[in-house]
């Protein structure tokens, strides 16, 4: 067994993490940054991170630089193009200047190790799932056998560096700029300040991960009328058109019934950015949603979240501190399920929209349960006691 020489961390002064994506996974990275700083003071930590999640660190207070990748400008480039090579290299050149002493592979894959590599810094360490080649450049630190959840995993790797007890903080920034943008939001689909709102989630990733749409209908009818709770539904500017079939659902499914007074839905998919979106997760009582990026979003920034999860373990990467809010049924995956398709479906759920067929163990999450979570959720939310009583 090979013995993994570890620096002396008094001796160094950059490092270097990278985890250039998904939203998710770099907003469970966060903490290592924050471990590192509070335990290693003079540290100047930078981060290496794709432009669609470059939001999540930019303005964090632990770091002392954020480096960019240019991800969809180089795919539009072509990759074979040798202007997008070059402005690659530039890049990577970049990164040597820098003189980093320590890269923190967090990534683990072959895009990863490259830019490690790219940087000759003298220590190269990364969590223990390097996959792709990473290994080859990057040294994994073990996880300890009691870390189950992603976080724990990715602070591993501050404790294989001699961090004891690491504090977990989601130092996730959000501008005042922001903020005052997600007022105005709020403020122009009348929803007052201090007013208390829930927002919700309804898409994913991939169908396999997605509860059925129809019940999203029924439950936001429910919450914007029995529970007086305004619903504001997010995602992608592609998924606007989803979020309002939605709504309108909800608004036919109480048409009829003429004591209940008009419902309360709005439609913010594709109107915010990630700062803004962080804003306006952290101003909502009750955050409503699957296995996806705004879901941890959220639990980072304190909000209460009830989530639908599918083939997904929660305890590895549901939201974090927020375990007992998750709805799943994975007694009823096959061995061959995966997060990217259920195998007792069987339409193509690598396809976001629209789902038809919904994941088996999503469909078997009940409309009564996801009421019953969420009044559970709302009742621990301070801002919202005055809802469910």
């Amino acid at each position: 067994m090979s013995i993994t020489l570890l620096p002396d961390m008094s001796k160094i002064k950059r490092v270097l993490i990278i985890r250039l994506s998904a939203i998710g996974d770099v907003v469970h990275a966060l903490p290592v940054a924050s471990a590192l700083k509070i335990a290693y003071p003079h540290l100047e930590i930078s981060w290496l991170v794709e432009e669609i999640s470059a939001e999540i660190v930019e303005g964090n207070p632990y770091l002392h630089q954020v480096f960019v990748v240019p991800r969809s400008k180089w795919n539009q480039g072509r990759l074979h193009s040798p202007a997008v090579w070059r402005e690659y290299l530039v890049f990577l050149q970049k990164l040597r200047r820098e003189e980093f002493d320590l890269t923190i592979d967090l990534q683990g894959y072959a895009k990863s190790a490259i830019f490690a590599l790219s940087t000759g810094a003298a220590y190269k360490f990364g969590w223990w799932r390097l996959k792709d080649g990473s290994n080859l450049v990057s040294k994994p630190l073990p996880k300890r056998e009691l870390s189950l959840h992603r976080v724990d995993w990715f602070l591993d790797v501050a404790r294989g560096l001699g961090v004891e007890d690491p504090v977990v903080k989601f130092p996730i920034h959000i501008p005042d700029i922001s903020t005052n943008q997600v007022e105005k939001l709020l403020l122009e689909n009348k929803i007052q300040k201090n007013m208390a709102y829930a927002v919700i989630n309804p898409t994913a990733g991939n169908s396999a991960r997605m509860w059925e749409k129809e019940k999203y209908g029924e439950l936001i009818a429910w919450m914007a009328t029995e529970l007086s709770l305004p619903c504001i539904l997010i995602g992608t500017e592609k998924e606007q058109e989803f979020c309002q079939s939605i709504i309108d659902s909800a608004r036919q499914k109480l048409e009829n019934d003429i004591h209940i007074r008009e419902p309360h839905l709005i439609n913010l998919a594709g109107k915010t950015t990630l700062k803004e979106l962080a804003a306006l997760l952290k101003g909502s009582v009750l955050h409503l949603c699957g296995d996806t990026g705004s879901t941890h979003i959220a639990a980072g920034v304190g909000t209460p979240v009830v989530s639908f999860y599918g083939a997904s373990d929660p305890n590895h990467a549901g939201p974090w501190g927020q375990l007992e809010n998750v709805l799943a049924k994975r007694d009823l995956c096959h061995k061959q399920c995966s997060v990217r398709q259920c195998i007792f479906s069987q339409n193509d759920s690598t396809s976001p929209l629209p789902h038809p067929i919904t994941a088996k163990c999503m469909e078997a999450i009940t409309l009564e349960e996801a009421k019953m979570q969420v009044r559970s959720a709302l009742a621990k939310s301070p801002r919202s006691l005055e809802i469910i009583s």
